[in-house]
């Protein structure tokens, strides 16, 4: 439902609605490439997620805009992500943090 979004500029929804297909397609994927190397039967990761059909897709956009004063500047607060998988299409702007080890971690920006 997109309602919520934006009606403007004229060929947003339609944009927004083609990336969540995209998205959905690559869910699919790797779903299938985790079950299998996992050692899982080829679909496994799928249907313990109920199936693709059924998926849940949330998407959210955030946009941090350059801050003057680095030291000020907010972002999404510390949270775990409650989904099966996580996609994020980053801008290459260093900022994106992982809890890991016991410390946070920025991680790397990687083109492609």
């Amino acid at each position: 439902d997109l309602s919520p979004w934006p009606k403007t500029p004229s060929d947003y929804r339609a944009a927004t609605r083609e990336y969540a297909k995209q998205l959905r397609a690559l869910a699919t994927k790797v779903l299938a490439v985790l079950s299998l190397g996992l050692g899982l039967e080829e679909g496994r990761l799928e249907k313990e997620v109920g199936g693709m059909e059924e998926l849940l897709l949330q998407m959210k956009i955030n946009y941090y805009p350059k801050c003057p004063q680095p030291e000020l500047a907010l972002g999404v607060e510390a949270h775990t992500d409650v989904s099966a998988l996580t996609f994020i299409l980053h801008n290459m702007v260093p900022g994106l943090q992982l809890f890991y080890g016991g410390k946070w971690v920025t991680a790397k920006c990687v083109p492609n």
